[in-house]
């Protein structure tokens, strides 16, 4: 049976359901369609489509379909059970989707709208969107200190072989392994672990780190900041006209709140609406249909990978002004921790706050990686991402939705697609994430990147004394840490000496 494309809209009496059906010849006798409080179903093979709503509906003779052959779809008008009650989420089909056995999780919780959405005349309900971004929590970022357990330490004396054990995990809630090891034989140029099959979670954090120094060049960094601060017409790199650049999602978002000033408070709009495309419809509909099941330390490293995913997304639409290319997957790839080390701890040296960890770690892979190197693009795109947030969970899936279409079709990146992105979207579509909890980590976000300076961003470096010499070379002898502030200033001294 095939699911067909489908569009759900509301009023206070009604949902409406527009069930695409074309291709087939349509037969009025053949439709079977059941409403059993909030369960929908619609038969007409070869299509099938089962709905759960997040209230009931009844089937009395109010309820009408018809079948309209200028769209090629059917028609559907159900009653509310409760007049004038906001059905929340009919925009995010694969919620509607979901079984029976996948809301047992939800079930165990009072429900709670996630916010109030458009209905036919394309308004938006406030209510519980206000409702839900009360709800939005206090996140404890400092880095839970736990004993490795035996099964992470290599056994002395044993013969249990590492590289086939079965703790050793990836992905979306650590349930994935065995998939990048095959794509690294292919040639995946974005994962940085020698052996990502067998290396566990602390050793991705000092691999990581111990090659982020080594592949740090901290003269191309110095010859990106000479050319962002003393620009020539001969530069090979206009880093002013990426930092100016105007991202189209931050003037909508700014627009968006101007016009709500204007409005009175009690009229105001608690979130950006965001309406999907058709194309985004169907991909929420590929998704997996599950529920999941986290606890309060994984949740946040969950959302320290969005912010992570959304800091490589903003960074490559800004270096590219607002296009993808053919090396976007992997600039994004390269710069998340989580896809290129399999690291969604994120611990650094200065800090034990994952958040903060977040922040410096993406700063430092985005001066490492990438063809633009500059720590005033990597603010520029913190201050995407802070608007990205503002903007609501809808934003933040619809771009996750388009990174996802980056990672889906590559022949050999496609990998990251199944370990992290199709979990990742499904979850956020879920009552998992919050319209409040999202507020509160784009404030969080902003808080902590306002807090990191040059000072804090460091590369343990070969070398006693430092010293550039007026060719730019480094000579290197002991290891020290190198900030960046230490490397503007050899840079300066040697621009001012030419």
């Amino acid at each position: 049976m095939l699911t067909p494309f489908f569009t759900i809209n509301q009023d206070d009496e009604f949902i409406y359901i527009d069930v695409k059906i074309s291709h087939i010849r349509f037969s009025a006798p053949n439709i079977e369609m059941t409403v059993d409080n909030d369960l929908f179903i619609f038969s007409l093979a070869p299509y099938y489509l089962r709905l759960r709503f997040p209230y009931p509906c009844v089937d009395d003779d109010r309820s009408h379909a018809e079948y309209d052959s200028k769209s090629e779809s059917v028609k559907i008008k159900i009653p509310k059970e409760t007049k004038g009650q906001f059905f929340p989420d009919l925009d995010l089909t694969a919620k509607l989707l979901a079984r029976t056995n996948e809301n047992t999780i939800d079930e165990q919780k009072e429900k709670k709208p996630l916010i109030e959405e458009m209905d036919v005349n394309n308004t938006v309900s406030n209510d519980q969107a206000e409702k839900d971004l009360q709800e939005g929590e206090d996140f404890n970022w400092e880095i839970k200190q736990e004993f490795p357990s035996n099964s992470t330490l290599e056994p002395i004396g044993g013969t249990e072989d590492l590289k086939t054990s079965s703790s050793v995990k990836y992905g979306f809630n650590n349930q994935y392994d065995g998939i990048v090891g095959v794509s690294v034989s292919n040639g995946n140029d974005i994962n940085g672990l020698g052996d990502p099959e067998s290396t566990f979670k602390p050793d991705r954090i000092i691999e990581r780190l111990i090659k982020e120094n080594i592949q740090f060049d901290p003269e191309i960094y110095a010859a990106d900041y000479i050319m962002e601060k003393h620009p020539t017409p001969d530069d090979d790199k206009n880093f002013n006209q990426l930092i100016e650049w105007k991202n189209p999602t931050v003037q909508k978002f700014l627009k968006w709140y101007k016009s709500q000033q204007s409005v009175d408070e009690s009229e105001r709009d608690a979130v950006m609406p965001v309406e999907f495309s058709k194309e985004e419809q169907e991909k929420m509909m590929q998704l997996p249909r599950k529920s999941y099941l986290v606890d309060g330390q994984y949740k946040l490293e969950i959302l320290g990978t969005i912010v992570c995913l959304l800091f490589g997304y903003n960074f490559d639409m800004r270096e590219n002004e607002g296009e993808h290319n053919v090396e976007s997957a992997w600039t994004i790839g390269k710069i998340a921790p989580q896809f290129s080390f399999l690291d969604s701890k994120l611990i650094d040296n200065n800090s034990d706050n994952l958040l903060r960890s977040a922040v410096i770690t993406c700063i430092r892979r985005a001066l490492t990686y990438p063809l633009h190197r500059s720590f005033a693009l990597c603010g520029k795109v913190w201050d995407d991402v802070y608007y990205h947030l503002r903007s609501g969970k809808r934003l933040v899936l619809q771009s996750l939705l388009d990174l996802k279409e980056l990672f889906r079709f590559h022949d050999i990146y496609y990998v990251y697609d199944k370990i992290w992105l199709e979990d990742l979207c499904a979850y956020l579509i879920s009552d998992n994430v919050t319209e409040g909890q999202i507020r509160k980590l784009a404030h969080d976000v902003k808080k902590t990147v306002d807090s990191v300076t040059k000072a804090d961003i460091t590369f343990e470096k070969a070398d006693e004394d430092i010293e550039m010499g007026d060719d730019g070379a480094v000579e290197q002898d002991e290891m020290v840490a190198l900030t960046l502030d230490d490397i503007d200033k050899m840079a300066e001294a040697v621009y001012d000496n030419m």
